[in-house]
């Protein structure tokens, strides 16, 4: 079996045997280990905001420091099929540097999958899951009716709803998020991230361009955006000239084994980094990384050290661009002028 049907065996993975949890509690998180910053992380295992306009229940899970204060927010949205479980090791690190971090879950979630998601399209969800866990995989005809699921606009609508409800309950007291979390919320200071299906969703809040447009209004009011595993042209709507009104600093990343579920290669994951205007945008490519491998554990004995340069690289990314740390700024034009390809973890800039 070759890395690409790897990757497309690996989608749908991430979370979907984990529980959600039944009802919102607070909690001190598991320190991230040797990642941790000086924070110690408290958690809300869920909280449901019930947005109105769609008639539906966001799960919602958050890290956040235990210490209160105002911190910046970042809001990620997870792979498709996915769930508030997803990216965990992240969102601790990310919360114990000083970062509220929300992980809300779509209507493609397979743990808690919206009842207004399209039968025809959950059926072929759930039957690649299904096969993608066998010994044979998904069969070519069923791989391609999961990549055309993936073009449904219905997704990307979903998600640009559900971020810009969270966006509008982050500045209002009873639309669903704990009042710790919203005591400690700079509602001045957010950033979007995700992973996958997260990623695009970053990437068109972002400011790419979808042709034809998305029905749903795009969420605004963020500093930077940050996509893990994204998407270039030709699938989902994108084309060539998609990225050129992504205008904030932005970082896409791949790994050299994180080929797309139509077959797409690494370097096609890094061009709204290549296509977009110059000015604060950043690559990063990780050496041996597939499409499930950004999340690791720290310390963990394969994929540890990497995950961990890889996250200090986003930390000083979003310190920069959410803290206003020149400094920060300042060491990752550094690091990206001396990093080379053959690096763990090579760190590319266009900076001008």
């Amino acid at each position: 079996m070759d890395h690409r049907e790897l990757a497309r065996r690996d989608l749908l993975a991430p979370g979907l045997a984990l529980p959600l949890a039944a009802a919102a509690s607070r909690a001190i998180a598991d320190a991230p280990g040797p990642e941790a910053g000086p924070f110690e992380v408290a958690t809300v295992e869920r909280m449901d905001l019930v947005d109105p306009d769609q008639g539906r229940t966001i799960a919602t899970r958050a890290y956040y420091p235990a210490k209160p204060g105002r911190y910046p927010v970042i809001i990620f949205s997870h792979g498709f099929g996915g769930s508030l479980v997803i990216f965990g090791n992240t969102g601790k690190v990310w919360a114990s540097h000083g970062y509220v971090v929300l992980h809300p879950t779509h209507a493609d979630s397979l743990a808690m999958m919206d009842p207004t998601v399209p039968a025809t399209d959950a059926d072929v969800m759930r039957r690649f899951r299904a096969a993608r866990g066998g010994e044979g995989g998904a069969d070519p005809a069923l791989a391609r009716a999961f990549v055309k699921v993936l073009d449904d606009p219905f997704f990307i609508n979903n998600r640009l709803r559900d971020v810009s409800y969270l966006m509008h309950a982050l500045k209002t007291p009873k639309a669903g998020l704990a009042p710790a979390v919203l005591e400690r919320a700079d509602t001045s200071r957010i950033g979007m991230s995700g992973h996958s299906f997260g990623a695009y969703t970053t990437l068109v809040i972002a400011g790419s361009a979808l042709m034809p447009p998305a029905a749903a209004a795009v969420p605004t009011g963020f500093a930077g955006f940050l996509s893990m595993s994204g998407q270039g042209p030709g699938r989902m709507w994108l084309t060539d000239d998609s990225f050129k009104t992504i205008a904030k600093p932005f970082m896409a990343t791949t790994g050299t084994r994180d080929f797309g579920a139509a077959g797409e290669t690494p370097p096609w994951r890094l061009k709204p980094y290549d296509l977009s205007p110059p000015g604060r945008k950043y690559a990063i490519v990780v050496d041996g990384f597939r499409h499930t491998d950004f999340d690791p554990a720290p310390g963990d004995p394969e994929m540890g050290a990497r995950g961990a340069q890889l996250r200090k690289y986003q930390l000083e990314f979003w310190d920069s661009v959410l803290k206003s740390d020149r400094a920060a700024q300042a060491s990752l034009a550094s690091q990206a002028e001396g990093s080379k390809q053959t690096d763990p973890v090579w760190l590319r800039a266009r900076l001008a």
